[in-house]
């Protein structure tokens, strides 16, 4: 199983996360979704120890759920805390997510993410908002829309917007 095999990769143990959240916004997991049906790999995580010259820009999280025997959900999510809508810069988000899709799981981590034993849908996810004691000021994020198109695996994707603490449910 995917999951599995995720979790005994010795590169990335410690990448390996309950939790998907930065500086105050997180991605909330339905209660009943079962704690072995997901992983969460901290793929910024993952590049800021690399150690290399020049640190590539990336996502926060990278969320493997699984929805039925070799069938799985992979959300790469980026998470924003930000006061105002317009500290959103669309060429970093395009950046972040290009190097997951076309480094991390095509490149670093193949083995994994072109295994023909796995089925898995990929969804991309900008979390985005202003988080304060009591609430959370949500933004519109229509600029996602007119941000190019990502290949992965001979299919395009796009940046979809959330608001933030949104659920991952049981598939």
């Amino acid at each position: 199983m995917l999951i599995n095999d995720l979790r005994a990769d010795p590169f990335l143990a410690d990448y390996r996360s309950d939790t998907c959240c930065e500086r105050g916004v997180c991605v909330d997991f339905d209660p009943s979704t079962p704690k072995e049906d997901y992983l969460v790999l901290k793929v910024d995580d993952f590049y800021n120890k690399q150690g290399l010259p020049k640190t590539p820009k990336s996502p926060d999280c990278l969320i493997v759920q699984r929805c039925k025997k070799g069938h799985f959900h992979v959300h790469v999510v980026e998470l924003k805390n930000v006061k105002y809508q317009s500290d959103l810069d669309a060429g970093d988000i395009w950046d972040k997510f290009h190097t997951c899709l076309t480094d991390f799981m095509s490149n670093r981590f193949r083995d994994y993410f072109y295994n023909e034993k796995y089925d898995f849908q990929l969804q991309l996810y900008l979390v985005a908002g202003k988080v304060k004691e009591k609430y959370t000021q949500n933004y519109s994020l229509d600029f996602l829309l007119t941000l190019r198109p990502l290949q992965f695996a001979n299919k395009f994707y796009g940046v979809q917007p959330e608001n933030p603490n949104p659920m991952i449910r049981p598939c």
